[in-house]
């Protein structure tokens, strides 16, 4: 019986060898492919920081810096302001300060009027200058709609304030009643995140929150050079209410911010209204 091998016809190797270089020879590359593009890119804008930087410790991005780059709001910032689990935690805001900014920080690490800057500055950019809100007269309590210019504004000056401000970036005010001195810190975001965490644990045991001493126990670091923490909780605990509204008045003077302003006549009482725009929960969300 005749092997199907050895029926199979044989190709010569020199003949192969022979054509695979013809073949070789005959070939021609593809033209090469047209470079594409370059992924689009989103534009910046630098926000002047209400602090400059000076409240910063060293290593913290922001530490020093008068001005910071930030991205203009995209679609990813949209997903973050109409997140139902950020809102349910309060997040939302903070989240989409850390997607804006060009500099990878933490928005609990930043101070207060810092992040109110970055909030103005992408609702400006995102929606245009103007805000549409609802504001009262403040004499005959008639409602007015209120247009405001978001590229008016303007950082609050705190160089005039009566309170001693320590190299550490702490301050010292003299209460008027006491005439105690007591020891304060500026508020940063992880402050704010701690008082709402008290208050919702406080909520849910349908307890009252006493807002005020929260505050104050977040704020203060020493009363008379004493640092003791039972000290100052007793302190706080039995603070003298106009000593109490000296503090509060001091700690809004110190504070670095952002003034967006408003001013109107009533239609019914022509009463002189004027006041700091509120940022409420439709500041991103625009009437069109």
């Amino acid at each position: 019986m005749t092997s199907r091998n050895k029926a199979r016809t044989q190709v010569d190797p020199a003949l192969l060898e022979q054509f695979m270089k013809q073949q070789e020879a005959k070939y021609v590359p593809p033209p090469p492919l047209p470079q594409t593009t370059s992924a689009y890119s989103v534009p910046t804008d630098f926000v002047a920081l209400p602090s400059k930087g000076e409240f910063y410790s060293e290593g913290h991005p922001w530490h020093k810096k008068e001005k910071v780059e930030v991205k203009f709001m995209t679609t990813k910032e949209e997903d973050i302001l109409t997140s139902p689990a950020y809102a349910r935690e309060g997040l939302t805001f903070n989240k989409l300060i850390e997607s804006v900014a060009i500099d990878a920080i933490s928005a609990d690490s930043l101070l207060v009027g810092d992040k109110n800057a970055i909030l103005v500055n992408a609702r400006k950019n995102a929606y245009g200058k103007e805000y549409d809100f609802y504001a009262l007269c403040e004499n005959c309590l008639e409602g007015h709609e209120i247009v405001a210019d978001l590229e008016v504004t303007k950082i609050k000056d705190i160089g005039n304030s009566s309170c001693h401000h320590n190299p550490d970036g702490t301050f010292v005010v003299d209460l008027p009643q006491s005439k105690d001195k007591v020891h304060f810190r500026l508020f940063f975001g992880e402050d704010e995140k701690i008082i709402r965490e008290q208050e919702e644990a406080r909520k849910k045991h349908k307890l009252p929150f006493e807002k005020i001493i929260a505050v104050h126990r977040q704020m203060i670091i020493a009363i008379n050079e004493n640092k003791e923490p039972n000290y100052i909780e007793q302190y706080i605990q039995k603070m003298l209410i106009r000593d109490s509204r000296a503090l509060q008045k001091a700690y809004n003077e110190t504070k670095p911010d952002v003034i967006v302003e408003y001013s109107f006549n009533c239609k019914s009482c022509d009463h002189r209204n004027q006041g700091g725009v509120p940022f409420g929960a439709d500041f991103f969300w625009p009437d069109e």
